[in-house]
């Protein structure tokens, strides 16, 4: 295809005009009048911003019966480059119309996605026409096998899988755009070059109604895009699903064992086995939309059989093999921790005579627990863990001076909570980049942005026990906001 032989450049926009002007070489009667309303839009565009841009999209609203204003500056051949509260306005209307969601008012990558197919729709559409007028009506050719329903489905696959290709590419272009590795952004420039000739070739089969070919390359191109978005450091849907999944196949997994485990054993299993398996239905769907790519149902239905199987699991009465060794590895995780801490407050000459006896105790509690997993008494196994985890929190109560043990405690919660707040963040801000409505949790996290800073204060005026309320506080809020994913 003639295409391969152009030299993209590295913005989309670009790729957007040659694929609109490919299209309408092969329109000889469309007028450059007919076509006033192609824009190029290299950012996003939102209330208080100036630009020509702005004014070429006053006009497409203005022409496409989305009126900025009845007269005066913003109406018809009276368009600004302001966008104001008209032009927002005006936005609104035309996202509830192209079902863009959510209608915000912010003309940002979804919203260009909507109006580069709207574009090409009334491209094709002019297309059509053309052709009607030059040539007498025939009959639609009924084609052997092929029902009018299997080609719209065909085709409305073939256009979600151009508008997940278009976003996919621009948030990949966005993420390259930010490196600073030279040698790296030559590579993924050269993929993205590849990318977009099979977006190309996608629009291509499109307008000749080849849908399955369409799907088949706008696939193709989704992929590629997706490979440059993950490998310049970002992190899609697809992956995110499949480690949701990976997880909560594994605790289905765990939950099934301990469960077998317990009826082994004739422990009360309570209403455990309807969980198990409603967890499992829900697997299997979150599965299915991973293999429709639909990543963002397969999340929710994958956490949603989380949530069923730990409380199946709160259900049976029995402590299982696993849960036990895990919780042996982390208190042995924390003996370790102790041991280091005792060291440092020997090295400034603290007396930690007692805070070792605590240790040496609580590693023989550790060792007895090993030996209850290899006779099968898990439950003992768990007591004798306790016991240890009690007896290194006095060895390092015990450590004397200026409460180094609180101190050091209170430093890692701060640390590990300001982490969490981080994190969360960058949840809320992809899910609100994809259209949801963050504002309750962002309202959260501010407030456990507050907490923090207390927790800061407090650390910084030794009073230590305070900062970890202070944590505990954030923590749950953090908790909160991310539910409202």
């Amino acid at each position: 295809m003639f295409m391969k032989s152009f030299g993209f450049t590295q913005s989309t926009h670009y790729f957007i005009g040659l694929v609109i002007l490919s299209t309408l070489l092969a329109i000889p009667s469309v007028s450059a009048a007919q076509t006033a309303n192609e824009c190029s839009f290299s950012r996003t565009l939102e209330d208080g911003v100036d630009g020509e841009d702005v004014r070429c999209l006053q006009k497409y609203l203005n022409d496409n019966g989305f009126v900025i204003a009845e007269s005066g500056p913003g109406a018809v051949g009276h368009e600004t480059n302001l966008f104001r509260t008209l032009t927002k306005e005006a936005v609104v209307k035309w996202q509830k119309a192209k079902n863009v969601n959510p209608a915000s008012g912010v003309f940002g990558p979804q919203s260009q996605a909507a109006y580069l197919l709207d574009l090409i729709a009334k491209i094709e559409g002019k297309k059509a026409d053309t052709v009607a007028v030059a040539t007498a009506p025939t009959p639609a050719p009924q084609v052997a096998g092929i029902s009018t329903s299997a080609i719209d489905e065909n085709k409305n696959k073939g256009e979600s899988i151009l508008k997940d290709a278009f976003k996919m590419m621009r948030d990949a272009e966005k993420q390259v755009d930010d490196l600073d590795d030279e040698s790296k952004l030559a590579k993924l420039n050269k993929n993205l070059t590849d990318a977009r000739i099979d977006l190309y070739d996608a629009l291509e089969s499109f307008f000749d109604e080849d849908y399955k070919n369409a799907y088949a390359s706008g696939q193709d191109a989704l992929d590629a895009a997706s490979k440059v978005f993950e490998k310049a450091g970002g992190e899609t849907y697809e992956s995110k699903a499949d480690d949701v999944l990976s997880d909560v196949t594994d605790l289905l997994e765990d939950v099934q064992g301990l469960y077998s485990d317990a009826k082994d054993n004739k422990a009360d299993v309570g209403d455990s086995k309807k969980m198990i398996s409603e967890a499992e239905d829900l697997l299997n769907d979150a599965q299915d939309e991973f293999d429709k790519r639909g990543y963002k149902q397969a999340i929710s239905d994958a956490l949603d059989a989380e949530e069923i199987l730990n409380d199946a699991k709160d259900e049976i009465d029995f402590v299982g093999e696993k849960d036990v060794e895990g919780y042996i590895e982390e208190v042995r995780n924390e003996l370790d921790d102790a041991e280091d801490e005792i060291n440092d407050a020997d090295d400034d000459g603290e007396d930690v005579d007692d805070a070792w006896d605590l240790f040496k105790d609580a590693e023989k509690k550790l060792n007895k627990a090993d030996l209850a997993i290899d006779d099968e008494e898990y439950l003992d196994a768990q007591n004798y863990a306790e016991d240890a985890q009690d007896l290194i929190d006095e060895a390092l109560d015990s450590i004397s001076g200026s409460s180094s043990g609180d101190e050091k405690k209170a430093k890692k919660a701060v640390a590990n909570a300001w982490d969490d707040y981080d994190d969360a963040k960058n949840d809320i801000s992809d899910a609100e980049d994809d259209g949801d409505n963050m504002d309750d949790a962002w309202d959260l996290l501010k407030d456990a942005k507050k907490k923090l800073n207390k927790a800061d204060d407090s650390y910084d005026d030794e009073e230590y026990q305070d900062a970890l309320d202070y944590v505990d506080d954030a923590e749950d809020l953090i908790d909160e906001a991310l539910d409202e994913l």
